[in-house]
């Protein structure tokens, strides 16, 4: 069977296949984090009567007959700069980016915490370190420091579940995007503006010339989203690709192309059969 994934981007929410994709929802999206059938997207794009500025939310929404039925919104109000949202722990964990934090909250949407991991600083400023990646397991936290503005390398940090440094692990470039523990202990991330992925520690494996953005990793497929880069203005038109790799000698198994440039995917059929 082949599997499906949901891509996040700013054009809407995509399914896709190593055949085909298709347009579920139409919108600007960031992160995604799926919970058996039922999907929680960060959207924003402002809605009525929202000020761009605050148009951030997350939308819920249910799988259901191929497509996804709109439930409603569970968090609003947010800052439309928010990136990645994963569920882990039993909560779900929001990239509060602009503000250099992470929002968690419980199943119910409930707020639980908020987690600040650097002072507020002005977005393209020196001090903005541009948080913009989220994983986690029930002891541990890992955290993509995208560090273009700050002029310097981006940097993975791994935190216990009370949002403590551990240990911190820098990259060989700035305006890294997604971290994916595997289970022999690595991470894999994206080299975006290299169009690589990496394995910490470990090889690196070229996807194209394009900026690499999106990043799930099965036993069967490694899957790597990747798009042209432009300012924040012309990023709305630009498309992009889906590739899918073997896990095991990186060697492609497809490639699919995409009217979008994805900003998060997550496997659809794993999600659903772990909940």
């Amino acid at each position: 069977m082949t599997n499906l994934y949901l891509v996040a981007s700013r054009q809407g929410l995509y399914s896709a296949a190593r055949e085909q994709c298709r347009l579920l929802v139409a919108g600007a999206f960031f992160g995604i984090a799926c919970v058996g059938p039922d999907v929680f997207a960060f959207r924003h794009d402002p809605g009525p009567g929202e000020t761009a500025a605050l148009s951030g939310r997350v939308v819920h929404y249910r799988w259901q007959d191929e497509a996804l039925i709109e439930i409603g919104i569970v968090a609003d109000g947010l800052d439309s700069n928010c990136h990645q949202l994963d569920y882990f722990d039993e909560s779900f964990f929001l990239v509060d980016t602009l503000n250099q934090r992470i929002l968690e909250y419980r199943r119910d949407w409930t707020p639980a915490a908020e987690h600040r991991i650097l002072p507020p600083a002005p977005r393209d400023g020196p001090g903005h370190a541009h948080l913009n990646s989220i994983a986690g397991t029930a002891d541990r936290v890992w955290l993509m420091l995208h560090n273009k503005d700050r002029g310097r390398p981006s940097e993975i940090l791994e935190l216990d579940r009370d949002f403590r440094e551990r240990a911190r692990f820098e990259l060989p470039c700035s305006g890294c995007h997604d971290i994916v523990p595997l289970p022999d202990g690595r991470l894999l991330t994206c080299l975006s503006p290299r169009g690589e992925v990496a394995f910490i520690p470990g090889e690196t494996r070229k996807i194209d010339l394009l900026w690499t953005r999106g990043l799930v990793a099965g036993a069967d497929e490694i899957v790597v989203g990747s798009s042209l880069y432009g300012n924040r203005v012309a990023r709305t038109l630009l498309p992009g690709f889906v590739t899918f790799l073997d896990p095991g000698d990186l060697r492609r198994l497809a490639r699919l192309y995409l009217p979008a440039a994805p900003t998060q995917i997550r496997r659809l059929e794993r999600e659903l059969a772990e909940s």
